[in-house]
C-alpha cells in the first residue's frame, strides 16, 4: 500500500486520464509534459513558472524511471519514491509562490487522503 501512496503522490500532478498511458508505460518526457500541464492549469503559473516547473518535473521524472522500473521490494520503492517526491517538494517551494505552493500541497494531500480512502 505504501508504494501505492507515493505512486499516487507522483501521479497527482500527471493528471492521467484513461486515454493517456499508464505511470508505468509512459517516459519521463510525457509524465513531466502531463504533471507541467497538470500545475499550469491548476495553479495559475506564469510563463517563467511553466519552464522551471518542467524543468523540475523532468528532473525528478527522469530520477523515479529507474525506481518504478526496478525489482526493488514495494518499501524499498516507496522509501526512494518518497525521499525523490520530498526532494522536488523542496525545490517546488522556490519556483511556486506561496499561494501557489499552498494550493500544491492541498491538492497534493487531498488525492492521498482519497486514495486511502477508496483503500478501505
Amino acid at each position: 500500500m505504501s508504494l501505492i501512496v507515493t505512486a499516487v503522490t507522483c501521479m497527482a500532478f500527471s493528471h492521467l486520464t484513461a486515454q493517456s498511458k499508464s505511470l508505468k508505460d509512459s517516459t519521463p518526457e510525457q509524465r513531466a509534459k502531463m504533471q507541467t500541464e497538470w500545475m499550469k492549469t491548476k495553479l495559475a503559473l506564469n510563463s517563467t513558472q511553466i519552464k522551471q516547473v518542467y524543468d523540475l518535473n523532468l528532473e525528478y521524472a527522469r530520477k523515479n524511471d529507474p525506481v518504478f522500473k526496478s525489482n526493488d521490494s514495494k518499501l524499498a520503492k516507496f522509501k526512494k519514491l518518497k525521499a525523490l517526491q520530498k526532494e522536488k517538494s523542496s525545490f517546488l517551494n522556490k519556483v511556486l509562490n506561496e499561494e501557489q505552493y499552498k494550493k500544491y500541497q492541498e491538492i497534493k494531500d487531498q488525492l492521498i487522503q482519497n486514495f486511502k480512502n477508496k483503500r478501505k
